[in-house]
This record gives structure tokens, sequence and C-alpha cells, in this order.
């Protein structure tokens, strides 16, 4: 082992990597891309079937505003209890940082057994109609989102559980947030350009 000259100081540490912040980011980007391509098809294709005379939603079809604004709502809650994933893992209490990661799974689940059920009572059959078929895709690459969201927020607790992370490695749940942000600003750009304009 090499002698360190006496008098000179030790090399400071090197930095954390953030490659978990820095992917998720990326991987956040191509989500919101994804969505804002499928969000412009829809619209698009409503635009030219209004302006033809004709409707968008077809007949029969009973699309309520009830579901979607009740996950709407939850959707928004969840943006409390992330927040408060992350603050309390910044102040090293992995406690209420594992609760409040649970509250948003719970939230999260609850979205997804509300669009279930709201699959079963529109009555919308996707190769009768573009605007079936775009509904369903887009609505469905949401609930497959919200999915990816769940297990990155229970792989973050287990991890917290387990002492990886602290007030000097948040990234994890740091991480974890913006991609659920992400999430949460998805469903209310859907809630508003499906469910409310119809």
């Amino acid at each position: 082992m090499a002698d360190i000259p006496v008098g000179m100081p030790l090399a400071a540490p090197l930095p954390r990597q953030r490659t978990l912040l820095v992917g998720t980011v990326f991987g956040t980007a191509a989500a919101l891309m994804y969505f804002a391509a499928l969000l412009g098809v829809y619209l698009r294709e409503r635009s030219d079937a209004l302006a033809d005379g004709g409707s968008w939603i077809p007949t029969g079809a009973d699309i309520q505003l009830a579901q979607p604004t009740v996950a709407a709502w939850t959707m928004l809650m969840s943006v409390v209890t992330m927040q408060w994933a992350v603050y309390s893992i910044a102040r090293d209490d992995r406690t209420h940082a594992v609760l409040a990661t649970t509250l948003t799974t719970l939230f999260g689940f609850s979205v997804i057994i509300t669009t279930s059920f709201q699959y079963t009572q529109m009555g919308l059959v996707a190769d009768e109609s573009i605007a079936a078929a775009l509904i369903y895709t887009i609505s469905g690459s949401h609930l497959a989102m919200i999915a990816i969201g769940l297990v990155f927020l229970l792989l973050m607790a287990f991890r917290a559980l387990g002492g990886q992370y602290s007030s000097r490695q948040t990234d994890g749940f740091v991480a974890a947030s913006i991609f659920w942000y992400a999430v949460v600003f998805v469903y209310v750009v859907i809630w508003t350009a499906i469910f409310v304009l119809k």
C-alpha cells in the first residue's frame, strides 16, 4: 500500500452517479412523446369526423364522465402522497416514505380498477370505429404506464426498507416521483381530451 505523504489531504470521494435519475428522465420524455403523438392523432381524427358533419362517438356507446373524474381526482391526490414520500426519504424517515409510497400505490390501483369498470360500461367495440380503437389504445397505454409506475414505486419502497435510500441517496424516490408526475399529467390530459370533450 502506497504511503500517503504527511500533511496531504485525502482525495474527495467521487460524486454519486445519477444513472437512475437520468435514465428515468429519458424514459419519461419518451413516454410523454408517445402520448403526445397518440393524442394528436385522436384529436385530428375527431376534428375531421366532426368537420364532415358526422358523430365521433358511435351511437349506442355510453361514455360517462363520472368514473374518469373520480380517477382524475385520485391521480391528483397521489401527487401529494408521492411528494410526501420524497420529503420523508430526504429526512431519513423511512417509515413515512414507505407509508406514502404505499398510499400512492393504492391510488394507482384504484385508478386501474376504475378504468376497468369503465371499460365494461362504455359499450365501445374497437373494430367498429376509429374512435373506439383510439380510446382503447390511449387509455390502455396509460394503464400500462400506471403499472410501470407501480412497479417502480414498490421497488423503491422495498429498497428503502432494506436501507439503501436515505437523505444522502434520494435518487430512486426522486426518479420515481418524476415518472409518477408524468403519469398524473398524462391522465389529466386524457381526461380533458377524451372524456370531457368527447
